[in-house]
């Protein structure tokens, strides 16, 4: 699904036209279907189509939740990347004592600065999308590490912790890039999803039933329910945009707290 859905457009307003919109096309695919077969025709047939509709929704149920589960599991990833990346270099910060206080110092501030640069990048990322210019950028950290001459084996062990924390952390912007504007799920995915929605939808239009009231009622709630599924996969599709966009409170968090701490 395009990305501009939850990138430009405000999830209340895809998600009104979904929940609108698809019981409406059901609601006037219904006027449709019943001018050609009227009621008393497909009475006759409600329990071979009951069972067949009962037996294709189970299934259509079942994609649609390995869909939505999937979706949130990348969705938790995506967060649990993001949270690694802003701890991965505060943790290093309390092993920086080994060294004098001015160098601790200047750690602090460098990994301070660059968590404030992950937090603009990630503004720009919204703004600009992949054409962006990266603001975040671990040389200081990596040239601050890299001058460093330790002396005792507990200033190696930092300087070598340290610089394999700058290389996850380096993994982990890349792989949050990567990631911004993939979308989880492939175009067969979405053609199956669409395909077999649509089939259902269409099979509760074959259910006689003489009171139009009742039918009506039926329908939308049952479109409703379909609907309400779609928006939550659009919605989750792209894990660092939309409702359910993965923020950074976290490199924030991180900035507050180091900066109480200096």
């Amino acid at each position: 699904m395009e990305l501009w859905l939850v990138r430009d457009l405000s999830a209340w307003l895809v998600g009104t036209v979904l929940i609108i919109g698809v019981p409406a096309v059901t609601l006037v695919l219904d006027i449709i279907v019943h001018r050609t077969l009227p009621h008393r025709r497909l009475l006759q047939h409600n329990d071979v189509t009951g069972v067949i509709v009962s037996l294709v929704g189970v299934a259509y149920a079942i994609v649609i939740g390995l869909c939505v589960v999937s979706l949130w599991e990348g969705y938790t990833d995506a967060k649990d990347a993001v949270r690694e990346e802003a701890a991965g270099m505060t943790a290093v910060i309390p092993g920086s004592v080994v060294f004098d206080e001015q160098t601790r110092r200047t750690f602090t501030d460098s990994v301070i600065r660059y968590e404030s640069a992950l937090v603009a990048d990630w503004e720009a990322r919204h703004e600009q999308g992949t054409e962006r210019e990266r603001t975040a950028d671990l040389s200081e950290l990596a040239t601050l590490v890299g001058s460093l001459r330790p002396t005792t084996e507990a200033q190696r062990f930092f300087v070598n912790h340290a610089i394999d924390q700058i290389g996850r952390a380096e993994q982990y912007h890349h792989a949050s890039d990567a990631e911004a504007d993939d979308s989880r799920m492939s175009p067969v995915m979405w053609f199956g999803v669409l395909v077999s929605t649509g089939a259902v939808l269409t099979m509760c239009l074959f259910f006689g039933l003489d009171d139009g009231f009742v039918r009506r009622a039926l329908l939308i709630m049952a479109s409703t329910v379909i609907a309400t599924n779609l928006f939550l996969i659009v919605e989750m599709n792209y894990p660092y945009y939309g409702s359910f966009a993965v923020t950074p409170d976290a490199y924030q968090s991180v900035v507050v707290d180091l900066r109480q701490d200096r």
